[in-house]
């Protein structure tokens, strides 16, 4: 596609960071990329790993305008980028296109949700703190 360019990334190497302008959008054809966040100044946590044929970026599609998390190349890897502007212009000019994208995006972020529920859950079943504590259905009188 004219509006696609072709992206070579090292392992290692950042593609964007926490913060930075959500200026495009990223597919990954070879390679894999990891998205982390910054939980503290020490601490990185990696929040999805994207393999080939799968999408980041996704700010520029839900009019973000800087980045949620941070984008680095696991593997060295080849991405095809598109420029927020000319994928929304696509979008807007092919609605079924966009439909589709917006759909897919959709369900990867369904898919994130799912996943950090889930950790969020593990944490606190394993929490130390937590166990001590009584649960809301023990405090709660029946009637």
């Amino acid at each position: 596609m004219p509006i696609t360019e072709v992206l070579e990334v090292n392992s290692g190497e950042i593609i964007f960071a926490e913060s930075d302008p959500a200026e495009d959008f990223y597919m990954v054809k070879s390679g894999k990329v990891l998205l982390e966040q910054k939980l503290s100044e020490d601490i990185m946590v990696t929040v999805s790993s994207i393999d080939p044929g799968e999408s980041f970026g996704l700010s520029v599609l839900l009019n973000r305008d800087v980045r949620s998390m941070a984008a680095i190349c696991n593997e060295s890897a080849t991405i095809f980028v598109i420029n927020r502007n000319s994928l929304l212009a696509l979008m807007e000019e092919d609605h079924s296109l966009g439909y589709r994208i917006m759909k897919q995006t959709a369900r990867v972020l369904n898919k994130r949700w799912v996943l950090r529920t889930e950790q969020f859950l593990r944490s606190l079943r394993t929490h130390p703190d937590i166990h001590g504590l009584e649960s809301y259905d023990q405090k709660v009188p029946k009637e």
